[in-house]
């Protein structure tokens, strides 16, 4: 064999293995609220007076949002229908999930602690609405056969299929109505979850979990332990949600895997009512997976801090989520926050990146 031909072989194979590969880029967002303030807001910003539009909330991030392959969200309110409520039992209008679709969002984690508020209506309409909208959801299910039918969701795109886990810590006290089921954090069952999953031979299995104590800053040991226990099963990339304030990032070495397993402990409020120091905003966790004819890995990660803006219209309180910006920067200008406004979003970006210190920050652009 000369050597033209055996360069010329070495480059066809490094070539076809190039072309195996391909690679999934996914965000994750955190708690979507329904208070009563953002259902008045939301009426206020329809045309006509008719109607809800909750668009304009996500106006600042929709070509970030709808730039990833993937893009998850914890809804942390109902669709139960009229009368609309907010706290402590929410249901917000159908619009709200219009907004979230219309802003780049896919896929709709369900169990929370307010999974229950509109009870067995409540949760039987969520699901139906999110159907009718083509979004899909994981994490509570009208009756067991239909949980047995798609969970673990299995996603596939560009080549690579995902496993999706769902479970929350509990349901403030409410109890599913029969046959109706809510994924609750009990070991024993999410093992038996994965062991599933992995009939299904995905490339990557990753657990959106609702844990933790609220406004807690710091993950507990409960929170750590549970992590342990999905990552050693199996799961690889671990996302978390409830504290309503932005915890700390980890990484979980797992004997015999190559990589370490990234844990995102809470990701804060993605848009709510909430103005307490650390609750009014939040992180996007932004992944890149990369899949070739050896494995499945993870070769980028970092996260996009955001704040909620509640400002004043002439009618009312208004909402929109705003990127990271300097006084100097052409979008910072044309907020046109109150100095008192300016003083707590800057404020929290500087919390937000003293508890992240260890992740990489991201560009929203």
């Amino acid at each position: 064999m000369s050597i033209k031909t055996i360069i010329f072989a070495f480059f066809l194979g490094f070539s076809l293995i190039l072309a195996e590969e391909t690679t999934l880029r996914l965000i994750f967002a955190g708690d979507i609220m329904g208070h009563t303030t953002q259902i008045s807001a939301a009426k206020r910003d329809a045309k006509g007076g008719k109607g809800y539009d909750y668009r304009p909330v996500f106006k600042h991030l929709k070509p970030y949002f709808s730039g990833a392959d993937l893009a998850l969200i914890n809804l942390e309110h109902t669709l139960a229908g009229e009368p609309y409520t907010g706290y402590p039992r929410f249901s917000s209008p159908d619009e709200s999930m219009f907004a979230i679709k219309d802003a780049g969002f896919d896929i709709i984690a369900t169990a929370n602690n307010h999974s229950l508020d509109g009870g067995k209506k409540g949760l039987e309409r969520t699901l139906s609405v999110l159907d009718s909208m083509e979004l899909k959801h994981f994490g509570i299910y009208r009756d067991t056969a239909e949980k047995d039918r798609n969970y673990p969701l299995i996603v596939e795109k560009n080549g690579i299929k995902i496993a999706l886990l769902n479970y929350t810590y509990g349901t403030n006290m409410l109890v599913e109505e029969t046959p109706n089921v809510v994924n609750r954090i009990d070991t024993v069952l999410i093992a038996a979850d994965i062991k599933k999953a992995k009939m299904a031979e995905p490339d990557f299995i990753i657990a959106f979990m609702h844990w933790g104590k609220e406004y807690e800053l710091k993950e507990n040991e409960e929170q750590r332990e549970l992590a342990h226990f999905l990552a050693l099963h199996g799961v690889r990339l671990i996302i978390g949600s409830h504290p309503h304030v932005v915890q700390p990032f980890g990484k979980i070495y797992v004997p015999g895997y190559k990589d370490s397993v990234p844990v995102v402990y809470s990701l804060g409020n993605f848009i709510s009512n909430q103005r307490d120091r650390g609750t009014d905003g939040g992180i996007v966790f932004d992944v890149t997976l990369l899949k070739n004819s050896s494995r499945t890995k993870i070769i980028d990660y970092g996260y996009v801090p955001f704040w909620v803006h509640r400002f004043n219209k002439s009618n009312g309180y208004a909402f929109r989520i705003l990127p990271e910006c300097t006084k100097k920067e052409a979008p910072c200008k044309e907020y046109n926050m109150k100095p008192a406004e300016r003083e707590a979003m800057e404020l929290f970006f500087e919390d937000t990146k003293k508890i992240l210190r260890n992740l990489p920050q991201k560009s929203h652009k």
